[in-house]
């Protein structure tokens, strides 16, 4: 992996707590998910060059009622969910129920991370994530207005490079003021519009005081990055890893491969603005055979342990994964050589 040592390597291997989890899969029994990928909206205040989901936000143009969002929130919470992640989709920080019931969760015990372009962290929202959330993680993709204005195209004055910068290190100062243990970082997602800028990126990082940085490559887009610029990239990170090591860099570009079936999604469920259920948030090339319920037309928990589900999972294409980096792939790759291929005596000590 590409990872800085003692930090990425320990996230991605957090996969072997979720040993109970996938034995039950092995023995063909559906455990409860420990984790929640939720898309509040099908809305967003910038249209990105390489965003997926730019149909989505064009045509469906969805908020999910705030009703549905919270009785969505604690239905996940019966279904055994001990942390969300709100992302999207569209940007789920346009979605006004957001600060109450990031506090109504904590109250409830149920982690937060939030996945978001950064335009609305202030006010009431910024407070609930300062008090609250376990992370937060800001797409920039950009480390200056021109090239932030080229790539993230935003809509409104608030979506603005300088808006954005200046509510990160808000968020910041307010986390550090009110001795909140949320954890703030970037991510970049590099093309060939932007793979020149990682040291500018890794610049804005330090000077913003965010706790770690993530590249990754922008896939299935017309600017995807050509092999000299991977290259390029690669060596850039290499150099900066050395060069700032106080400074966590984590993720890369190299493509990830999934050489087998993927049978570790049930560890966590994801569900739409529109209260569609899917294997994984990899779901907008394949999504009739990806989806296998609606969490507002049936009780959630039908949906999870029904006998779609098991079908959805047995239809999944290697190929089809292959096309987007997925984390999925070293998930899979770590529980198949320690549960299907070896032994590694986890019911031991």
């Amino acid at each position: 992996m590409e990872g800085r040592d003692g930090v990425f390597d320990f996230l991605e291997n957090r996969i072997i707590t979720h040993y109970p989890a996938a034995r039950l899969i092995l023995e063909g029994r559906m455990p409860a998910p420990r984790t929640a990928i939720v898309y509040p909206t099908y809305v967003c205040n910038q249209n990105c060059l390489w965003c997926e989901y730019a149909d989505d936000n064009a045509n469906l143009c969805n908020i999910m009622p705030g009703s549905d969002l919270r009785k969505l929130i604690f239905d996940l919470r019966e279904l055994g969910v001990r942390g969300v992640e709100f992302c999207g989709g569209g940007e789920p920080t346009l979605h006004p129920a957001l600060p109450g019931l990031i506090r109504e969760m904590k109250s409830a015990g149920v982690g937060v991370g939030l996945l978001t372009n950064g335009t609305r962290l202030k006010g009431e929202l910024a407070e609930a994530l300062a008090d609250c959330a376990s992370y937060v993680r800001i797409g920039f993709d950009s480390a200056n207005e021109d090239t932030f204005n080229r790539v993230k195209r935003p809509k409104t004055p608030d979506a603005s490079f300088g808006s954005v910068c200046e509510n990160v290190k808000q968020l910041i100062a307010l986390r550090n003021e009110r001795g909140g243990r949320v954890l703030i970082s970037m991510k970049v997602m590099l093309s060939s519009d932007n793979y020149t800028e990682v040291e500018g990126c890794v610049g804005l990082a330090r000077q913003l005081g965010v706790d770690s940085i993530q590249f990754k490559a922008a896939r299935v887009c017309k600017t995807e990055l050509q092999p000299h610029e991977a290259q390029f990239v690669r060596d850039e990170l290499a150099r900066l890893r050395a060069l700032y090591p106080e400074l966590p860099i984590v993720g890369g570009v190299t493509k990830l491969n999934m050489t087998r079936q993927c049978w570790l999604t049930p560890i966590q469920v994801m569900v739409d603005a529109l209260g569609d259920v899917f294997l994984c948030c990899y779901y907008r090339h394949r999504r009739e055979t990806h989806t296998f319920g609606n969490a507002f037309r049936q009780p959630l928990g039908d949906v999870w342990y029904s006998e779609r589900h098991w079908e959805a999972i047995r239809a999944i294409k290697p190929a089809e994964c292959n096309l987007l980096d997925c984390r999925f792939v070293h998930y899979n790759r770590i529980m198949s050589e320690l549960m299907v291929n070896n032994d590694a005596q986890f019911d031991f000590i």
